[in-house]
């Protein structure tokens, strides 16, 4: 992992180091919201933000949408015009002039599996501030991300594992285009700071916790094996389940853990958990894995 040292001898991952050089700026975080992992992802942000001391306002997409839907409307009739390749260019962001830095929060929505590139296509092209995403995983086999790439100011792009930045070094030439690894900003967050959302829990289990998504891969047949071989099992997706107390609770509680979450994972290693990391449609769960999950003991992966 990408490491530096700071003042006071401090050892700084690239991230870190990245915000500790945009500690007198402005800055604007961008989010799509999404799951109980997408909150951990946030709260790992935050809490560095806050220790380098930058000012900074977190706009978070679903959480607007959920208030106004015209702008869940716009947002749908953005996507489904990326989809085909034509630009409704209908505003989304409401970025404050004042603003110094545009920083998108890390996560696995930059790809074409999901639909983040939409909100980066019209940051890069409505607002002339420099540009960052945070730690994310990234694909991209049917869009022109390259292309989106505007040669006229900086962006600086972290990758949480090494397949994605290899990907991404053979498609973003630009020279204003800077790349790094840092892990997943959830892996900043630890047991302390989770206290609050630890409740107790009358049995033992085996949580067992496999997406229902277009990330799945893992065989039908595979999964009940695993629920099988529990003699208690918890069978569920968590992820977007009760509040995010009971989230962190029901990894909390558990004996042992499978799946293919990779925040749920992230959990089990925050939390000290015997966990099954299992992998996804492509490289990210792997790719995080093995850049920032091998070392611990607890955890082990098994490609699928």
């Amino acid at each position: 992992m990408t490491q530096t040292t700071g003042t006071g001898g401090q050892v700084m991952d690239a991230f870190t180091s990245f915000l500790r050089e945009h500690e007198d700026d402005r800055i604007y975080t961008v989010t799509p919201g999404g799951n109980h992992g997408d909150t951990l992802i946030h709260m790992g942000l935050v809490k560095k933000l806050d220790e380098a001391g930058v000012s900074h306002e977190c706009w978070n997409l679903e959480e607007v949408y959920g208030e106004r839907v015209f702008v869940g409307l716009k947002y749908l009739l953005n996507i489904a015009g990326w989809r085909i390749g034509f630009d409704p260019g209908l505003k989304l962001l409401d970025v404050p002039e004042n603003t110094d830095l545009i920083l998108f929060e890390g996560g696995g929505y930059m790809n074409d599996v999901w639909y983040g590139p939409v909100l980066l296509r019209q940051a890069l092209k409505r607002y002339r501030q420099p540009v960052a995403v945070a730690p994310q995983s990234y694909i991209f086999e049917r869009t022109d991300f390259g292309g989106m790439l505007p040669d006229d100011r900086q962006i600086t792009l972290f990758c949480r594992e090494r397949y994605s930045l290899e990907h991404m070094s053979a498609i973003a030439r630009l020279p204003n285009v800077r790349m790094d690894l840092s892990g997943d900003t959830a892996l900043y967050i630890e047991r302390r700071d989770l206290t609050e959302h630890i409740g107790p829990s009358d049995r033992e289990y085996d949580l067992i916790c496999f997406r229902r998504d277009k990330e799945s891969l893992i065989p039908r047949d595979e999964m009940e094996k695993i629920v099988r071989s529990s003699e208690d099992p918890f069978v569920g997706d968590i992820s977007k389940r009760g509040s995010l107390s009971d989230f962190v609770s029901a990894v909390a509680n558990a004996d042992r853990i499978h799946t293919d979450r990779l925040h749920v994972a992230i959990l089990g290693h925050i939390l000290g958990k015997e966990t099954t990391l299992y992998g996804n449609r492509y490289h990210k769960n792997k790719g995080v894995y093995e850049y920032s999950l091998s070392d611990d003991p607890n955890i082990r992966f098994v490609d699928v």
